[in-house]
């Protein structure tokens, strides 16, 4: 009986720590921090939180718990708030790489002039 109960106690414990809920909320906090700061790391952890949650909710549809369509509702929401957030990040990237191209463009024009002027040849 002792070890009945200790093993029970395991049990629910580590339930407790795998809790698709928990990777749920988890998954929300990480996608929102990913919005405002998105960088290579993140996106690593969020996929790697995907692929828990998506395991957990097998885990649930194996025993026919009715918690598994919620979570694959939320799952799904959770996907395109994450989907939104990496097409922002590359339009923002894209947008920063075209900036980047205008100043080297602009740079270059301002470099030839200089080299004109420099030469004598620009005669007013």
């Amino acid at each position: 009986m002792k070890h009945a109960l200790t093993v029970l106690a395991l049990a629910v414990l580590l339930t407790s720590c795998d809790n698709p809920q928990k990777n749920t909320d988890t998954l929300r906090k990480e996608i929102a921090e990913f919005k405002a700061a998105p960088d290579e790391q993140r996106q690593l952890v969020i996929e790697q939180s995907f692929a828990k949650l998506e395991r957990q909710i097998q885990e649930l549809e194996k025993r026919s718990d009715p918690k598994a369509d919620g979570l694959k509702e939320q799952l799904l929401a959770l996907r395109g708030d994450y989907q939104a957030a990496k097409v922002n990040k590359a339009l923002n990237d894209t947008k920063n790489a075209i900036q980047g191209i205008g100043e080297a463009v602009k740079d270059g024009a301002k470099s030839i002039g200089d080299i004109f002027k420099g030469s004598g040849t620009n005669r007013d």
